[in-house]
C-alpha cells in the first residue's frame, strides 16, 4: 500500500461519500467513479450553489472524478484497472446490484486479492428487509430513530429532524476501512467491510437499546432526568443548560444562585450523581427557574463558568459556525470556487505527528488547520484523461 490509501468510491448520495470525504481529509487519495450524465447523485441535488449541489461541494471536496458509463465497453477494463490501483473499494449497493456491474466483492478481489472492499447497504445482507428499496428516512423509520409529531390527527416528521443512519453509516464505514487496512498490514490479506445504514441508525440509540434490552425499561428522556440536568430561561428569554449533578458542582451552583441551605443540602451521592428527580415535588425546579430568570444569560454564563459549574448556552448552529470557538478549532473549512468561496464543515479529526508538537499550542494549531489542504470538489469527469493514463488504459 502507498503511504496514503488509494480509495475508489463507486457509491452515490450520502453514506459512501461521507466515508470517502472523511478519508480524503485524513490524507487518502480518493477517486470518484461517476456516471457521465448525472454524476454520483449529489451534483444536481438541491440546495445549489452556482448551479452545483451543496452536498457535492462538501462530500466530494478533495477527490478526483472519473466518469464512465457502466454500459460502455470501457467499463470492464476500467473496473479491473481501478481495482488493481486501489487499496480500498467503496460500493453503496446491494450485492446483487453490485454483481450486475462487476463491482461486487468476489469480482473485485479476483482483480486484487488484498483489497479492502467496503459494502454499504440499506438494511444489511440478511433478513426480511434486506432487499427493500432504501432512502434515508426509511432506515431511520425502521430503526426507531424517527420521531413523530401529531398534528390534527396526522403524523409528521419534526421540522428540524435530519436523517441519522446515512451519515453515521459513512463514519462507521471509514472506521471499519481503517481497521481493515490495519489487519491487511498485519498479513491478514484482503478484507471485506460491511455496514448497513439501518443498523448504523439503530446503533445511535445504544443507550435506549442497552437499557431496554437488559431492564425492560426505557432510558429516560432528557426532560425526565431531573431539574439539575435541565434547560432554563434566563432574564432575556435565552435558553441555558445547567448540569450540576455531582455534589461539588451542585454546591457551587447553589452558592452562585444563592439558593437556600436546605435545598443545597439535598442529594444522594452514593452513586456519584443526583439529578434531582426525587425533589421535583418539593419545588426544586421552580426555585432554580426563579433564580435564573433574575439575570440575562451572558451574566449567568460568566458567573457559573467562573464558579466552574457545567453550564452552556443553548445555541443555534447558525451562531456556532461563525463563533470565535469554531474558528479557533478550524470547525469550518473553505476553498475557492468560481470566483467565490465555498464553506463546508471540516472533518472533526486531526492527526499530528508527535515530533511536530514542539510547543504548547502546536496541537491546537495543527487541529485548527486540518481542513486547509482540502481542494475544491471536482467537475464531473475532470480527471478522466489523467487517471486513465495513470491506470494504463487507452481510450
Amino acid at each position: 500500500m502507498s503511504k496514503s490509501p488509494r480509495v475508489a468510491d463507486f457509491s452515490t448520495h450520502f453514506s459512501g461519500p461521507v466515508a470517502s470525504r472523511r478519508m480524503t481529509q485524513l490524507g487518502a487519495d480518493v477517486l470518484k467513479i461517476e456516471h457521465p450524465v448525472h454524476g454520483d447523485g449529489n451534483r444536481d441535488f438541491p440546495p445549489l450553489f452556482h448551479d452545483e449541489g451543496i452536498h457535492h461541494l462538501h462530500l466530494n471536496a478533495g477527490a478526483r472524478s472519473v466518469s464512465i458509463d457502466p454500459k460502455s465497453t470501457l467499463w470492464p477494463r476500467a473496473v479491473a484497472a481501478i481495482a488493481r490501483w486501489a487499496d480500498v473499494i467503496i460500493v453503496g449497493k446491494q450485492p446483487a446490484a453490485a454483481r450486475k456491474l462487476g463491482i461486487d466483492a468476489a469480482s473485485m478481489l479476483k482483480h486484487k486479492p488484498d483489497l479492502v472492499y467496503c459494502l454499504i447497504t440499506g438494511y444489511g445482507v440478511a433478513g426480511e428487509w434486506a432487499d427493500l428499496p432504501a432512502h434515508g428516512l426509511n432506515m431511520d423509520a425502521l430503526a426507531g430513530t424517527l420521531p413523530l409529531e401529531w398534528e390534527n390527527g396526522e403524523p409528521r416528521v419534526p421540522q428540524h429532524y435530519r436523517s441519522v443512519g446515512t451519515t453515521v453509516a459513512g463514519i462507521e464505514a471509514a472506521l471499519g476501512i481503517y481497521a481493515a487496512l490495519h489487519r491487511r498490514s498485519q498479513d491478514g490479506g484482503g478484507q471485506v467491510v460491511h455496514v448497513s445504514i439501518w443498523e448504523s441508525a439503530l446503533a445511535t440509540l445504544w443507550r435506549d437499546v442497552a437499557t431496554y434490552a437488559n431492564t425492560g425499561e426505557p432510558w429516560p428522556a432528557y426532560r425526565d432526568l431531573g431539574p439539575r440536568y435541565d434547560v432554563y430561561s434566563a432574564q432575556d428569554k435565552q435558553a441555558l443548560l445547567v448540569c450540576p449533578i455531582e455534589r461539588h458542582f451542585w454546591e457551587r451552583f447553589c452558592d452562585a444562585l444563592g439558593l437556600p441551605a436546605e435545598l443545597r443540602a439535598r442529594g444522594d451521592w452514593t452513586r456519584g450523581v443526583d439529578m434531582g428527580r426525587d425533589y421535583v415535588t418539593l419545588g426544586e425546579r421552580q426555585a432554580i427557574a426563579v433564580c435564573l430568570r433574575a439575570k440575562p444569560r451572558a451574566e449567568w454564563i460568566a458567573i457559573l463558568g467562573g464558579a466552574q459549574v457545567p453550564v452552556a448556552p443553548v445555541l443555534d448552529w447558525r451562531e456556532v459556525i461563525d463563533s470565535p470557538h469554531a474558528q479557533a478549532n478550524g470547525a469550518m473549512a473553505g476553498y475557492a470556487y468560481q470566483g467565490g468561496a465555498v464553506r463546508v464543515p471540516s472533518t472533526p479529526v486531526s492527526i499530528t505527528p508527535a515530533a511536530a508538537l514542539t510547543h504548547e499550542d502546536a496541537l491546537a494549531e495543527a487541529h485548527r488547520g486540518k481542513g486547509e489542504a482540502v481542494t475544491r470538489a471536482p467537475h464531473l469527469g475532470e480527471h478522466n484523461q489523467a487517471v486513465f493514463r495513470e491506470l494504463g488504459i487507452e481510450v
